[in-house]
């Protein structure tokens, strides 16, 4: 099963972070910083999960493994935030 995870940027150091499932959103928490929330979300998982569809505003890194949100999440941020300045206005 694959869950989204849905990260906007509220001030400086402080994210919110959604998860859904479809369009039922399956829990909401704060985070200092988008590498933390990945993390976060990774280890709080529920068994059965495979990984998340992370999203960062408008645009997503894909389809990631609970594996990689844990050990690579500061690489996975790095590349939403590129994304991120790419497309925006």
């Amino acid at each position: 099963m694959i869950y989204t995870l849905h990260i906007d940027k509220e001030e400086p150091g402080l994210y919110m972070a959604r998860v859904l499932d479809g369009r039922s959103e399956v829990a909401e928490f704060q985070a200092a910083t988008i590498s933390d929330a990945i993390r976060d979300c990774a280890v709080g998982t529920l068994p059965g999960l495979d990984g998340f569809h992370i999203w960062y505003g408008h645009v997503s890194v894909g389809t990631t493994s609970i594996g990689a949100m844990r050990h690579d999440a500061e690489t996975l941020a790095q590349r939403l935030v590129s994304l991120h300045s790419q497309f925006s206005g």
